[in-house]
């Protein structure tokens, strides 16, 4: 298992260095470098299972699995934090079974995408995350959830691209939102999120037969370290990273659309990468 520093081993490393009388910056590039950066993780593991309990043709669901608050800074050690990289791992899988001809692809519509909530008024007096739905609250789409928020002075940001993001294109259903409580049929999918990972599609359907379960691993890094790990399967993340303000809740919401789709859950594991 690798050695993961602590603030206190990052704290004691920089000041050895400078000790030897290397300027503060190259201390710091070093370090970079060398990735000895400080991890923050938040992880949910309560199991989840999103549906199509009726068989709808026009079925949609888009639920708040897990969430994070960026850590602040540090007042009194006066430490600044810099997000380097958010490494997420996933454990799901879809309903096990498929009418189409894409098994053991990606072109899914049972999926995780990942979206930054801010305080859209940092003096409303309900500004708080207790406002925030739980995993039982379902919505049909990223619109409503929105919707939702706003009045508790929250709010989804945006995506910094228009295009529809490349795992999104397989099918029409995928690419728009479609109306439910709210006129959004002509919305994108994806203008508060950016694609995160799908399931494979139809991996098996009992623990007798294929991995039902699958663990999957996605790393987004920021402009000046342009880190991408993932299956085809992942999104890039691109400007997710450097999207994110102090203050900020980073958030996981599990997805699900067309009938007959599943999305299970077993649990989500976000690592945020902070060098100090």
């Amino acid at each position: 298992m690798p050695f993961i520093p602590s603030s206190v081993d990052v704290q004691t490393v920089r000041s050895i260095l400078a000790s030897r009388g290397l300027p503060a910056e190259l201390v710091l590039e070093i370090l970079d470098y060398a990735r000895y950066w400080v991890p923050y993780t938040n992880e949910y593991t309560v199991g989840c299972k999103m549906a199509d309990e009726e068989w709808s043709l026009d079925f949609s669901q888009a639920r708040l699995y897990n969430w994070a608050r960026l850590p602040p800074v540090d007042p009194i050690a006066c430490e600044y934090r810099h997000l380097r990289e958010i490494e997420f791992v996933i454990v799901s899988h879809d309903q096990g079974w498929t009418t189409e001809n894409t098994a053991g692809t990606y072109n899914t519509s049972s999926w995780f995408e990942t979206s930054i909530i801010r305080r859209n008024d940092p003096e409303h007096i309900i500004c708080s995350v207790t406002t925030f739905p739980s995993i039982n609250d379902k919505f049909r789409n990223l619109e409503e959830v929105q919707a939702y928020l706003v009045p508790f002075g929250w709010t989804l940001v945006s995506r910094p691209s228009v295009d529809v993001e490349p795992q999104r294109r397989h099918c029409p259903e995928m690419m728009k939102v479609e109306s439910g409580s709210h006129p959004f049929s002509e919305v994108d999918e994806g203008k508060y999120a950016w694609y995160l990972q799908g399931n494979q599609v139809a991996r098996g359907y009992s623990v007798f037969h294929g991995e039902l379960v699958r663990r999957y691993r996605v790393v987004w890094g920021c402009s000046s370290n342009l880190n991408f790990e993932g299956n085809e399967g992942a999104g890039r993340g691109e400007g997710f990273v450097d999207s994110l303000e102090e203050g900020d809740i980073l958030a996981i919401f599990a997805r699900a659309k067309r009938r007959g789709w599943e999305n299970n859950i077993l649990g989500v594991q976000m690592k945020l990468w902070y060098t100090i």
